[in-house]
């Protein structure tokens, strides 16, 4: 379901996204108790009769932890009827997607308005890495592959873990590997989605476990979608109805993986991945011309090793190495390109390698020494083409203290960036310390009641395109530097007998921003990337969850997220922009989820709302970008079959066929099904 916001930000009232998630879980509640009356079906053979089992909340939340910290597990996916991994970003709080409309488009994550850059989107403990744009597109990870999501926001009081992940100011975590079930003599997943506009996708997955000590698991996919959806168009008077043209999605992604445990101290683990999207560029919509040529070929293949030893009770050890190759084939046809038709064509290559040593000195002590090197490089067939290259090195030490009623830890991040060119000046180097520090208390010994607090310094490089696209890039580009912080309370009910959980976290926080980087137009066809002096955002976020027994085997899960987001540059010299609200962040974001669990068929009704935002810095009431509400409906139903599972479910998407845009001139789809019907061995 959909609800657009009309009128300008003086004619809607913000509260009303606010009023509008109240207003739902009111008639959602009552509503999906009367399912069991008028929908009943066999038992599944997976359910015990006698017991009713307790599910935490859609977002687990390490109530302990110093950052806010949230987490979706595999098995919330469909308890909440998360389709996809942008899907199940709107289920966290302080998170903003940029969409640019339908299954294909590129979907980047930010988080309290930092930028996307500023997020490390890590894969099976590996940051995945874009030097030529900083930005990674989570639409092509499948979220029938992933294990878990998770997201930190400032540092992990996970310590043991890799540099480059601490060196962002969130890390965005895909866990995908599992082990096959040794117990199996093949560890088979078969499934295959099907769906409007032209959507498919089927999947396997197939694991052997060889031994105690070896297994291997190997996956595949494939999706193809015309993505063909009805859109209106207005231009002042006059509507139009259009279809959305050249949007074909035509990929695949395959992955290898495995594991060895020679003892029960050390493992070593591999995986081998390529992806491959063959699509077409839809193009913003513009009244009177619908017409458009463009496509992008993305490809990517990398391989990756991690090995990890606890050689005692007191020290561990963890190595890492990566090689990561990208290529984007960019094609369009016009007669304003010389021959009718303009190809560019741009390739990425990454080496990367990590060592972490962790050392436990008493049971309340940690502390760890992590260093990381990687080595980028980008060429393409621009004739202005510099081929850049950049040599990075990151160390951090940490150290951790826990007791029953306080966990504190403090790092220094040292990070330094060497750059150069094959043809042409380098851009400049760098170097620089980040510190940070975090504390949380539990204050009353016999209550689940928790406040934390949290400081991160941290800085980015600026991308190869910020430093050296033609007629875009500018070498004397400085880094973003900036400072955040973070208070949070964390409250967890005692167990009832008809309220087994109830959890509600509210945090608020001041990020403030450095030498922000932008890009400014020079005239009509330059553009060139700056430094804005500062920019400062202000938030709040606030998460609940419950978990409600309304008979046997029945639960209702209610779950929500509410974010306010004060975004503002504050270089007093841009006149224009100063105080304004930076482009695509909106004040007011929000998601609520009702689930009914039984024996029948599980239903789970989600929301989505999103204020009005400014597509320009400058806040122009010509680029404002109305508010929206994005419902869906989720059924689903597990049946037993000789010992094997058969899960059959029903998604609807913007049920009430609403358009909206996330991105000026991408208009979103509209009412739309899906279909999934998954087979487990």
């Amino acid at each position: 379901m959909m609800f657009f916001f009309r009128g300008r930000e003086d004619m809607f009232t913000n509260s009303f996204v606010i009023r509008y998630i109240r207003s739902l879980s009111c008639v959602a509640v009552p509503a999906l108790t009367l399912v069991p009356q008028i929908c009943r079906a066999q038992t599944p053979s997976t359910i015990e009769l006698d017991t009713v089992e307790v599910v935490q909340s859609h977002i687990t939340k390490s109530i302990k932890s110093t950052a806010p910290a949230f987490k979706l597990s595999e098995k919330e996916f469909n308890r909440l009827g998360v389709t996809d991994i942008s899907d199940a970003i709107h289920r966290l709080p302080g998170v903003n997607l940029r969409d640019y409309g339908g299954l294909g488009g590129l979907k980047t994550v930010s988080v309290r308005g930092l930028g996307s850059q500023h997020t490390a989107v890590v894969y099976d403990g590996i940051v995945l890495s874009d030097c030529q744009s900083g930005e990674v597109d989570v639409a092509r990870y499948s979220l029938d592959n992933v294990e878990s999501l998770s997201m930190v926001i400032g540092d992990n009081d996970d310590i043991f873990m890799p540099a480059r992940v601490a060196a962002s100011a969130a890390s965005f975590s895909i866990s995908s590997f599992r082990q096959p079930d040794p117990t199996k003599p093949l560890d088979l997943t078969t499934q295959v989605k099907y769906g409007s506009f032209g959507y498919i996708n089927p999947y396997l997955r197939v694991g052997k476990a060889f031994s105690e000590k070896f297994s291997m698991n190997l996956i595949g996919d494939y999706t193809y979608a015309e993505n063909d959806y009805p859109f209106r168009l207005k231009n002042g008077q006059h509507t139009v109805t259009e279809r959305r043209n050249n949007s074909r999605m035509n990929s695949g992604h395959g992955e290898l993986n495995a594991i060895w445990n020679p003892d029960s101290r050390s493992n070593l683990s591999a995986k081998l991945y390529y992806y491959d999207n063959d699509r077409q560029i839809p193009g913003p919509a513009i009244y009177y011309s619908n017409e458009n040529h463009e496509t992008l070929r993305d490809r990517n293949f990398f391989g990756q090793l991690q090995y990890r030893n606890a050689f005692t009770s007191q020290w561990s050890l963890q190595l890492h190495g990566k090689f990561n190759w990208a290529s984007s084939l960019y094609h369009d046809e016009n007669g304003k390109y010389p021959g009718g038709e303009l190809n560019q064509n741009y390739w990425q290559r990454e080496a990367y390698t990590s060592a972490c040593l962790l050392f436990l000195p008493t049971d309340r002590w940690a502390l760890d020494y992590s260093a990381d090197y990687f080595f980028n490089n980008f060429t393409s067939n621009l004739p202005n083409e510099t081929f850049p290259r950049r040599h990075s090195v990151l160390q951090i030490l940490t150290a951790r203290y826990r007791s029953r009623l306080l966990t504190a830890s403090a790092r220094l991040l040292g990070s330094i960036y060497t750059n150069s060119a094959k043809l042409g000046d380098g851009a400049r180097d760098y170097s620089r310390l980040s510190p940070s520090a975090s504390v949380s208390v539990q204050p009353f010994s016999d209550e689940m009641f928790f406040v934390r607090l949290s400081y991160k310094n941290i800085f980015r490089m600026p991308t190869f395109n910020e430093t050296y696209f033609y007629h875009y890039g500018n070498p004397d580009v400085r880094p973003e530097t900036a400072n955040q912080f973070n208070v949070g309370l964390t409250y967890r009910l005692p167990s009832l007998s008809w309220l087994p959980n109830l959890e509600i976290t509210a945090d608020a926080y001041i990020n403030q921003v450095k030498d922000k980087i932008v890009a400014i137009p020079y005239n009509m066809f330059v553009w060139t990337v700056v430094n804005l002096d500062k920019a400062r955002m202000i938030g709040v976020d606030l998460t609940e969850s419950a978990t409600f027994n309304v008979g046997r085997q029945q639960q209702i899960l209610l779950t929500g997220n509410y974010s306010y987001q004060r975004a503002e540059p504050r270089t007093r010299s841009q006149v224009t922009e100063y105080k304004k609200q930076i482009a695509y962040i909106p004040r007011h974001s929000g998601n609520v989820t009702v689930s009914y669990e039984n024996p029948w068929v599980n239903l789970s009704v989600h929301t989505t709302a999103v204020s009005g935002r400014y597509a320009t810095n400058n806040n122009n009431p010509d680029t404002r970008l109305g508010g929206y509400a994005d419902v869906g409906l989720t059924a689903y139903r597990v049946f037993g079959l000789k010992g094997h599972d058969i899960e059959l479910r029903g998604d609807l998407m913007n049920l009430l066929n609403r358009q909206y845009v996330v991105v000026a001139r991408y208009p979103m789809p509209g009412r739309s099904w899906r279909i999934t019907v998954k087979f487990t061995l």
